[in-house]
This record gives C-alpha cells, structure tokens and sequence, in this order.
C-alpha cells in the first residue's frame, strides 16, 4: 500500500502592500491636518508669554502714572524698563501715550503682522476706548486697565487671546 503523502501548506500572514500604502495615506492625512493646528498652538502660547512679559511694563506705565500723572511715559520709563529679546518677544517698547508695543519673532508670526498693542483703558471690551496717558487731563482719572482691543496690531486674530479678539 502506498502511502500518500499529503503536502501541508502553510498560509502566510502579513500584510500586503495595498494595505500597507492604505495605513501610510492614512497617516499623512492625518499629519497634514495635525502639524498646523499644532504650529497654531505653539504660537498661541508664545503670544501669552508676550503678554506675561508685558506685566512688567504695565507695572512701570502704572506706577509712573500714579506719580508724575500725565507724562511722557518714554521718558518718564526710560530707566526703569528694560527688555531683553527672548525667543518668542523680539522688541518691547513704551510709547509716549502709555501703549505697550510687543513685537514677536519670526517663530510666532511673519515679519510684517507680527505686532500686539497694549493700550491704556477704562473700558477694555470697547475697541475706541483706549487713553493717551501723555495728554490727559488732570482731572481725568484711569483705573489701571488695559486693551488690546484697539488699532494698530497687526498680529492674527487666530493667535490672539479671547479677551484681544
């Protein structure tokens, strides 16, 4: 009696190139999407740490308010503000009327809409309600406020915070 010898074949498991191309497609997709909204984020956070920044320069308009009352702020804080760039903020200044103008890097936004601007205010939610600190009257009285609400800025409205915007 012969014997017949049945010849076993073993299925092989894997996955096939088409499914392979699917999973990549699916991954680039997902990352075209992604790295905007992260780069996004990145920014966003830069522009807070501009704002954190410019607390000291409020301190020093408010301060000097509160002393000389209406002044020219560059003079008036000449000497008592200084900044130092870091990565995020480029340029940190004082106008004449109090306004805070914080300039940001490259690495937040282009060169040409890269500008917050901080202004004196009584009424911060209201966009024509900034002060000239430099030309007030004496009588007139400012509590300390700020708004970034006003003209000037040219930094995106997507990287603003919700109280700027």
């Amino acid at each position: 009696m012969k014997q017949i010898v049945k010849k076993q074949f073993k299925l092989e498991s894997g996955f096939t190139l088409i499914e392979l191309m699917v999973v990549v497609a699916i991954i680039a997709i997902l990352a075209s999407i992604a790295v905007p909204q992260y780069q996004e984020y990145i920014a966003r956070g830069r522009v807070a740490e501009g704002l954190s920044l410019a607390s000291a320069a409020k301190i020093v308009v408010s301060e000097t308010y509160a002393a000389n009352g209406p002044s020219s702020m560059v003079d008036a804080t000449k000497n008592s503000f200084k900044f130092k760039p870091t990565n995020s903020v480029k340029e940190m200044t004082i106008e004449d009327t109090g306004a805070i103008l914080i300039e940001f890097s490259d690495a937040v936004a282009p060169v040409d809409k890269n500008l917050l601007i901080l202004y004196p205010s009584n009424n911060p939610k209201s966009e024509s309600a900034a002060m000239d600190l430099g030309n007030k009257k004496p009588l007139e009285t400012w509590g300390g406020a700020w708004s970034c609400k006003g003209n000037g800025s040219t930094l995106s409205s997507k990287l603003l915070p919700s109280e700027c915007r």
